[in-house]
């Protein structure tokens, strides 16, 4: 994963690009705190050039996306709180359509926790698709910390382009 981002190790930086890489049952995690690398179109493309990846992203207003990338090309990407009212179709969605809500713990009743539960559903449906499974130790530390800044930089662009 590293060597596809042409990651800098650099321990020190504090930025947007900063991220955490740990291996995981079945690949590799990565984390962003506060950045876009798991739903930027060029690191969406390099990361999943002959593989397969998901990425559960969300800001600290809630707004929160899910994405799937097989070889390079997004099959699926959607608000996991608003799966119905996804404004793009990818050739997945409609297999999703059908996963994804099956996914959701007390679908029936939405009540307390109702957006916790739709994160919950976005990561269990990234596992499912990938086959890696996110382990709360990935939240708390991994072993590589990296720069990714070269994405957030004027040659792509400056601000970064979706997937």
């Amino acid at each position: 994963m590293l060597r596809r981002l042409r990651a800098v190790d650099d321990p020190d930086y504090i930025g947007p690009g900063g991220i955490e890489v740990g291996t995981a049952s079945g690949g590799s995690v990565m984390i962003e705190w506060g950045g876009y690398a798991g739903i930027m179109r060029d690191v969406v493309r390099d990361l999943s050039a002959g593989a397969v990846i998901a990425s559960v992203k969300r800001n600290v207003n809630w707004k929160a996306t899910f994405l799937y990338a097989v070889d390079g090309q997004v099959r699926a990407r959607f608000d996991p709180m608003y799966r119905g009212y996804s404004p793009t179709r990818h050739p997945d969605d409609q297999l999703l359509d059908g996963e994804y809500p099956d996914m959701i713990p007390d679908y029936q009743d939405p009540g307390d926790g109702f957006i916790d539960r739709h994160l919950q559903a976005a990561l269990a449906l990234a596992e499912h698709r990938t086959g890696v499974r996110l382990e709360p130790r990935h939240l708390r530390s991994m072993p590589s910390y990296a720069s990714i800044a070269h994405y957030y930089s004027p040659e792509h662009g400056g601000a970064p382009e979706l997937a």
